[in-house]
């Protein structure tokens, strides 16, 4: 359970001031169409990239993905990966510095707020992706070449779960949360820390009226910072039920925890994973054959799983239209003015 809330907000006002804003979006058009690297440059880049020999990872995905992720890279190449995984605030902030000082980390960055994504494009921060893998026709161009310099990766299907001994009835949709049996802290729900869980709740309003989340308030549920620690309370039996969860709950139900998982009958919310090769990588040549693998049907079965990938019939993953975050509902100012109206109602 988060408890500095109040430090939270103000820190990502600030960083939607300086990434946030629908404007960004016509920045973030290329000049010039990328183009794959030839056979001769992709096969000289492979061979630099396991001379530098290790890649660093920035990322908010899950981080038991990340790991099965970074070992199946591994093996194939012989190179390490260091991941880092954070909610999307902090990786901003984390890469903003890094840019500001000069001193790079992070090779590639993956984050699931578009306007973050827009801003750090429109800072220059990002190289074009040349592998081949990302120009192959399995890899819709169309759909997830975009927006600039970044491209689509996968996204967080989200759902809604409960812990089958505290609330034996289960749960269909989003409304049922609203049951009195559920209120007094024995739900999770999860702060709008960054645009991407601003746009959630923006869902649900749209989906189910002005008065749900209201409502959903006076159920007087715990907060987080994110769905994983949502995830490991339910199994534990710290809450009955949460109001955003990932489906590799069905993982932990398959080892015996007392949870299950559905997608809401009103519908299923998702937040894209957006992509960038850094131009201030350390290890530009491991970072570009990390994003080429990441987009491979053996790395989106890796780094997708129970998640929505964007190659087809990959196992284990849901293949599903991405969500469009509508930006001009996440300017710095409006994700500021609902993260107060929000936290108004939750405190």
């Amino acid at each position: 359970m988060i408890r500095n809330r109040a430090l939270v907000v103000p820190l990502v006002a600030a960083l939607a001031a300086v990434f946030g804003s629908a404007a960004l979006a016509s920045q973030a058009r290329q000049s010039t169409t990328p183009k794959p690297a030839t056979a001769k440059q992709w096969k000289a880049l492979v061979a630099k990239a396991k001379q530098e020999g290790s890649v660093t990872l920035y990322s908010s995905q899950d981080p038991t993905t990340l790991a099965t992720f970074a070992a199946k890279f591994k093996e194939r190449y012989g190179i390490t990966v260091t991941w880092s995984r954070q909610i999307d605030s902090v990786l901003a902030a984390q890469v903003t510095a890094e840019h500001g000082t000069g001193n790079a980390k992070a090779d590639m960055w993956v984050i699931a707020s578009r306007p973050y994504v827009l801003g750090g494009l429109k800072n220059g921060w990002a190289v074009d992706a040349v592998g081949p893998d990302l120009f192959n026709k399995r890899y819709d161009r169309a759909k997830y070449a975009k927006p600039g310099k970044a491209f689509a990766v996968g996204a967080a299907v989200q759902g809604i779960g409960w812990n089958t001994k505290l609330f034996p009835q289960g749960l269909k949709d989003y409304p049922d949360l609203l049951n009195a049996a559920l209120s007094g802290g024995k739900i999770g729900v999860v702060q709008p820390t960054g645009p991407s869980f601003v746009d959630f709740y923006q869902m649900l309003d749209s989906h189910y009226g002005k008065s749900f989340v209201p409502k959903l308030a006076a159920q007087k549920p715990k907060i987080y910072l994110s769905t994983l620690p949502q995830l490991q309370a339910l199994g534990s039996g710290e809450l009955a039920a949460s109001a955003l969860v990932g489906a590799n709950a069905l993982d932990l139900k398959a080892q015996g925890a007392p949870i299950d998982f559905v997608l809401p009958k009103g519908g299923a919310w998702n937040a894209p994973w957006f992509a960038m090769v850094l131009k201030q990588a350390p290890h530009p040549n491991a970072a570009q054959l990390l994003a080429d693998y990441m987009v491979t049907p053996e790395g989106q079965q890796a780094v997708n799983r129970h998640y929505g990938a964007v190659l087809k019939n990959i196992p284990d993953t849901f293949y599903v239209p991405l969500r469009a975050q509508k930006l001009s509902n996440l300017t710095s100012a409006k994700i500021t003015a609902y993260q107060q109206y929000w936290t108004g109602l939750f405190k």
